[in-house]
This record gives C-alpha cells, sequence and structure tokens, in this order.
C-alpha cells in the first residue's frame, strides 16, 4: 500500500512539475505561437463581428466567403475587416509577453539547467499573462471593435486564458527541450567514448610502434654489431680470398645496421623529441628516393611552432603520420613522381598540411 501511494506521490509531483514548471523561459516560442493564435483569432473576430465602420484601412470580404458567411451569421458577418487591428493586436500582445518572459529569463537567477526557483517562474507567467490579457482588450483590440460591452468583463478571464497559453507553452516547450537535451547529452557522451576510444587505440599503436624501434635500434643492431665483430676476428686468420670475401659481408652488415635498422627504426617510431619534425620528415621524403621525389617545406610561422617551438607530441606524431599516409597514397595509388609537402599557419590557431602530387 506504502509502495502504491509513493508512486502516486510521485506521479501526482512529475505532473505538477511538468504544469507548473519552472522550465527555462522560452519568449520567441511564445511569440510565435501567441501571434499566430491571437492573429487568427482576431480574423475570426473581425469576419464575424459587429463592425460599423473601420477606423483605418478597410479590406472588403472575397466574393466566394460571401454567401457562406452571410447564409450562417447574417448580413453582419459581411462587414469589411480592419487588417491594422487584426495584425497590430496579436503583434503588440505576442510582443509584450515575449519581451517580459525575456527580461524574466535575464534578470532571475537560474540553476544548472537554466531554470529559475518556481515562485519567481510563476510570478513571470503571471505578470506576463495580465500585460497580455490588458494589451489584448485595451490596445488595437477588433474584440471592443465588434463588441464594446466586454471591456470590463473581459480581462479576468482573457487573462487566465493568457496564463493558461503561456503556461501550455512553457510546459511543452520545456519537455521538449528537456528531451533534447537528454538526447544530446547521451549522444556526446558515445562521442566522447568513441574519441577516447580512438586515442587508446593511436596510443597503443604508437606504443607498439616505439616498442619495436627500440628493439630494432637497441637489440638487433647490438647482435649485428657483434656477429660484425666476429667476422672481423675470422677473417683476420682467414687467407686473402676468405677475408676479402668477408670484409665485403662485415661492411654489408655495417650498412645494414647504421643505415636500414637505423631508417626502419626511425621510420616506426621518429625520435620527435631530439631530432625535430623538420629532421624526420625529411629522413621521411628521404626513404622514398629515387622511386619518388618528396619536397618538404615550412613557412616561419609553422617552423616556429613545430620546430623552434614546444608543440605537444601529439601534433608532432599527427602532422608525421598523416604525411606517411599520404606520401604513400600519392605513391600507391596516384602513380605519382613528385609530391610536395608543406606546413604553413594561415591564422594564430590553424595548421595546414597540404600535400600535393604531380
Amino acid at each position: 500500500m506504502e509502495v502504491g501511494e509513493d508512486g502516486a506521490r510521485r506521479a501526482i509531483s512529475g505532473v505538477v512539475r511538468f504544469v507548473l514548471g519552472p522550465w527555462p523561459f522560452f519568449p520567441w516560442v511564445m511569440f510565435t505561437i501567441g501571434f499566430i493564435f491571437w492573429f487568427l483569432q482576431n480574423i475570426q473576430v473581425s469576419l464575424l463581428g459587429q463592425y460599423d465602420s473601420c477606423r483605418f484601412v478597410c479590406v472588403e470580404l472575397p466574393s466566394q466567403l460571401a454567401p457562406a458567411i452571410s447564409g450562417q451569421y447574417g448580413e453582419t458577418g459581411l462587414r469589411p475587416v480592419d487588417p491594422v487591428l487584426v495584425f497590430g493586436n496579436a503583434l503588440v500582445t505576442s510582443l509584450a509577453i515575449a519581451l517580459i518572459l525575456w527580461g524574466s529569463g535575464r534578470i532571475l537567477p537560474k540553476d544548472a539547467e537554466g531554470c529559475p526557483a518556481r515562485g519567481p517562474y510563476l510570478l513571470a507567467i503571471l505578470v506576463a499573462a495580465v500585460v497580455g490579457g490588458l494589451l489584448r482588450i485595451f490596445v488595437l483590440s477588433p474584440v471592443l471593435d465588434a463588441s464594446p460591452a466586454i471591456l470590463i468583463e473581459g480581462i479576468v478571464p482573457n487573462t487566465a486564458r493568457m496564463l493558461l497559453s503561456i503556461t501550455l507553452v512553457q510546459s511543452i516547450s520545456g519537455m521538449l527541450t528537456l528531451r533534447y537535451a537528454r538526447q544530446t547529452a547521451v549522444a556526446t557522451a558515445a562521442l566522447d567514448t568513441v574519441v577516447k576510444q580512438q586515442r587508446l587505440v593511436v596510443e597503443a599503436d604508437e606504443r607498439a610502434r616505439r616498442g619495436v624501434a627500440e628493439f630494432l635500434h637497441d637489440r638487433v643492431q647490438a647482435d649485428l654489431l657483434v656477429v660484425a665483430m666476429e667476422l672481423r676476428a675470422v677473417a683476420a686468420d682467414a687467407g686473402p680470398s676468405v677475408s676479402e670475401r668477408l670484409e665485403r659481408s662485415i661492411a654489408e652488415i655495417e650498412r645494414i645496421r647504421s643505415s636500414e635498422v637505423r631508417s626502419a627504426s626511425r621510420r616506426l617510431s621518429p625520435a620527435l623529441g631530439s631530432v625535430g619534425l623538420d629532421t624526420a620528415l625529411q629522413e621521411l621524403a628521404d626513404s622514398w628516393d629515387p622511386a619518388l621525389r618528396v619536397r618538404v617545406s615550412f613557412d616561419s610561422t609553422a617552423r616556429a611552432l613545430l620546430v623552434q617551438g614546444s608543440a605537444p607530441r601529439d601534433l608532432l606524431v599527427a602532422v608525421y603520420r598523416v604525411t606517411e599516409q599520404a606520401i604513400l597514397n600519392a605513391a600507391a595509388h596516384g602513380n605519382a613522381s613528385r609530391v610536395d609537402v608543406s606546413l604553413a599557419m594561415p591564422s594564430a590557431h590553424v595548421l595546414l598540411l597540404a600535400v600535393t602530387d604531380d
């Protein structure tokens, strides 16, 4: 029983929260909806009212409407329409309400969701309803022009209708906004997760490359050096012909150790902290020679940031990897013979990496 009462209490509280708010203020939504509604209502009042004359500009009713209106409402339904009253009353009323809501939204303190406290929220809506109701009756009113007798009697019900309209628009707009905000939060969280996963994949790939590069640089180069030293010892005791062949083998091992292994190590994980991005990119360009001529250039601002400055390693690695893949694509898919790589900073926070080929 207590569980049922608690559920009913939560349901009632949810209904009260939906109807009475507080929600953020939506002045321009209220202006748009209110203007359309009161404009259409003014047209109806004008067409079916009791005009004796027009104060501003008269518009005769279309002839195709005259028989139907005359048949249902009599000849009084064929009075001309005053467009200034019809349009002006709706515009003034809706604009005044929107300005009051806008001002309240600017003045009242709000929580993290943009909602004021319930008391000031309801007071602002009540003030907007009273002002809107008075303007609806007293300013450019086709209702008064049609039926002057409702001047005083119409204030209370008209204000009540204004209050109901504003509360309804605020509640529906608030609920839709809340739903959209929740969906946006879910999408943003999912996007953040994807970005974090992508970063983890990139970091794992870089760690693996760095591990292999360190293995090549330390272990493989050391092993090749040991092999070369052993071969030199053997060559010292061997005959001239064997010694000559061993020396050629030693020279090839030294070339592989000092050039191929080191180049492969740097391409796997360029030592951007020590050699600089310009040197790393130039080594990458030289590795394609002579099959592909690659030219690398920096403008002064990009060089100051990427080479002489303190750019984060993530940025340097990103530039290197994008350039590496772009050159590979130019060679593999474009059948290029020349590639130009240029780095420039056209503005303070924009780095432009351009890779073009022939």
